[in-house]
């Protein structure tokens, strides 16, 4: 059926109403409380540009990675929900590689239905994605400055274990400064807006 004879069969009832309520409610998910994004504190909002970041060791140091004090101007810029983090505050060191840590708690999730959908950037490569050590597989990375001036998606759906799990992130720097970024914010999927926008057209009918 298409969106045409829905909206036409909807005006005698509340066909659309129902169906973009399932549309909305199908399109839910529990979020994960102990997995931030880059560069926030521990409620999720975005600290101040040179603060440690909480959240994000680099591996083989021992030290927690800095929120960058000023992004280069043809960075993706930050948002309320994450930010751009490194080794130091000023993008140093580069022409080197390092894997960014962080940890969360999956106690009482059941482990068969989970999984983590981020959005990455990265100056200048995203070499992997590892799960417990594990590789998730071939990270896509783009041409130009594309790994740096946009956020791309992933998605982990297997390799979690019960209690205190791990995920690291392979940044390669090639450049004069290095930077690196992950948002898990959730992205509204698209069937879960189009239920929106036919839930404000049915209530719109509805009160015609």
């Amino acid at each position: 059926m298409t969106l045409a004879k829905l909206i036409k069969g909807s005006i005698g009832g509340g066909v659309l109403l129902s169906l973009a309520s399932v549309s909305a409610v199908s399109a839910a998910s529990i979020p994960i409380p102990s997995l931030f994004s880059t560069g926030v504190d521990g409620l999720g909002n975005a600290l101040a540009p040179g603060a440690l970041d909480p959240h994000y060791v680099v591996v083989g140091t021992g030290n927690n990675a800095f929120i960058l004090s000023s992004p280069p101007f043809n960075y993706v810029a930050n948002s309320a929900t994450s930010m751009w983090i490194w080794e130091q505050a000023n993008g140093q060191p580069t022409w080197t590689t390092r894997t960014l840590r962080t940890t969360f708690d999956l106690t009482g999730f059941d482990l068969s239905t989970t999984s983590i959908k981020g959005r990455w950037a990265a100056d200048d490569f995203l070499d992997d994605i590892l799960i417990n050590g594990v590789s998730i597989g071939p990270i896509p990375n783009y041409p130009g400055d594309k790994n740096f001036d946009s956020l791309h998606p992933f998605t982990i759906s297997s390799g979690f274990t019960t209690g205190i799990n791990t995920l690291d992130f392979v940044v390669r720097d090639t450049g004069n400064v290095a930077g690196f970024r992950v948002d898990f914010t959730p992205v509204p999927e698209p069937s879960a807006v189009l239920g929106l926008v036919l839930l404000g057209f049915g209530a719109f009918l509805k009160r015609r």
